[in-house]
């Protein structure tokens, strides 16, 4: 079948399913189509179906759950799975980068390419018949179907029956739209420079020379000297720190809620602050011939020893926001200082790794980016408002109710639960209110709609 037909009745399609409408079950279908016509499109590429999976699964993940983060992460696994089927053995990195891209430039790429290939006439020639017909079929038949109403009141009945109220101009941009998404997605921009550029770049540094010169060993000596001072100071002063932070945790008397959330954000801060020191020195130091130096294991030592007392400082902030979230419970806030804790412990191992196994810059680059999407993905899994809602109600003895009704719908059940059991009357009216909206959006919705909560209260 042509890539236009195709395009145009997928777009039908994505209109079908997402025009004016919310999030739901229209995401998993939508997925499938994608996934259906890709995998007819490029048949024999068994590297893309982990990742045509992982789309699927997010958008499994909005249906239990729609919100508006899981739909984001469903946009990047989209992105994602795009850039893989263009260049399957490329960087995650660059399959994002790809995939964005080819939303946008596939079309005018493709223009750019017609006018300079003439064999491509026939085949335009070919399109445009196919088009042209569509469309004078379409119009004979809207003009036939006015001519019967008027002599035959049984088909006059049926086509007043059929409801073209959803036909507008905004619907048209819509479809249109969606034509382009699937035009793009069956007949790709590839961009041959990007990926034989990523290709080319190496995750292990290379020796310069087999063996160093006067002057080259002169000048590793400058560079030695003057990055173990730096070590050395960097250590000295993150040491110091750590043992001030420990006294702090220590003692009792300052451990406020106020004191608290203070000094978690200042770790997080110092954190930040530390990590992009460690990766623009260890980066500039470690950049090629001084992994190769005779003496660089002295200063990887000391390298080694600031990452080590680096992971101690995020387990001193982990503490920290720990004790900060059994005092007065969850938020996404501090759900989202464990999440930055956790790549920057990714950050810290992955450098060590540059530096040890002697990694290139690239290496950092990929290694980071595959562990944030790591961790997007996995993050995706969590209803985060339920489970927000329920570690409050059940830890903490004075619950920021007014933070709880303020997240999304999908715990309006508990929040209910929790007001008739302990008679809370003074945020009953907005808990009510909250509940009986989630229950009436649930049984108004279309069938393109449809979440879990749709299917249990319609």
């Amino acid at each position: 079948m042509n890539i236009h037909i195709k395009s145009i009745l997928a777009s039908l399609m994505f209109s079908l399913l997402l025009y004016s409408k919310t999030m739901g079950i229209n995401l998993v279908i939508l997925s499938l189509v994608t996934i259906t016509l890709v995998l007819l499109e490029h048949k024999g590429q068994k590297e893309t179906i982990k990742y045509a999976l992982a789309y699927l699964f997010t958008a499994l993940m909005v249906f239990l759950d729609p919100t508006n983060f899981k739909i984001f992460i469903h946009a990047l696994a989209f992105l994602i799975y795009i850039g893989k089927t263009i260049a399957p053995k490329n960087s995650l990195y660059l399959s994002w980068f790809i995939g964005l891209t080819n939303m946008v430039l596939a079309s005018i790429h493709q223009l750019n390419s017609s006018l300079k290939k003439e064999g491509h006439k026939s085949t335009t020639l070919s399109s445009k018949t196919i088009l042209k017909a569509l469309s004078i079929t379409i119009g004979l038949i809207i003009l036939f179907s006015l001519l019967y109403q008027k002599s035959n009141p049984v088909f006059r009945s049926l086509i007043s029956a059929i409801n073209f109220d959803f036909l507008s101009f905004p619907w048209l941009l819509f479809t249109v739209f969606g034509y382009f998404i699937f035009l793009h997605i069956l007949r790709p921009y590839y961009p041959e420079t990007l990926i034989t550029l990523d290709t080319e770049q190496d995750n292990s540094l290379k020796r310069s020379t087999p063996s160093f010169s006067l002057e080259q060993s002169k000048k590793l000596a400058e560079e030695y000297t003057l990055g173990s001072i730096i070590f050395i100071a960097l250590n000295g002063l993150l040491f110091i720190f750590l043992i001030t932070d420990f006294i702090y945790l220590i003692d009792a008397n300052t451990s406020t809620n106020s004191e608290y959330s203070k000094s978690v954000h200042q770790g997080v801060y110092a954190l930040l602050l530390s990590i992009i020191c460690a990766i623009a020195i260890i980066l500039y130091f470690f950049r090629g011939d001084l992994n190769f130096y005779t003496k660089s294991q002295n200063i990887k030592i000391l390298c080694y020893s600031w990452i080590a007392m680096n992971l101690i400082l995020i387990l001193f902030t982990w503490y920290k926001n720990y004790m900060y979230v059994v005092t007065l419970g969850l938020t996404y806030k501090r759900i989202g200082v464990f999440v930055y804790l956790l790549c920057i412990l990714a950050g810290l191992c992955t450098t060590y790794l540059k530096v040890s196994k002697t990694k290139s810059f690239i290496y950092l680059i990929r290694s980071n980016v595959a562990v944030i999407f790591a961790v997007l993905f996995v993050s995706a899994t969590i209803p985060w408002d339920k489970s927000i809602t329920y570690y409050n109600l059940k830890n903490i003895e004075n619950v920021d109710i007014q933070y709880l009704i303020d997240l999304g719908d999908t715990n309006s059940i508990q929040l209910k639960k929790y007001s008739e059991e302990k008679k809370e009357t003074a945020f009953e009216a907005s808990i009510t209110t909250k509940y009986s909206r989630f229950i009436q959006q649930e049984k108004e919705k279309s069938w393109q709609e449809y979440s879990i909560y749709s299917l249990i209260y319609h």
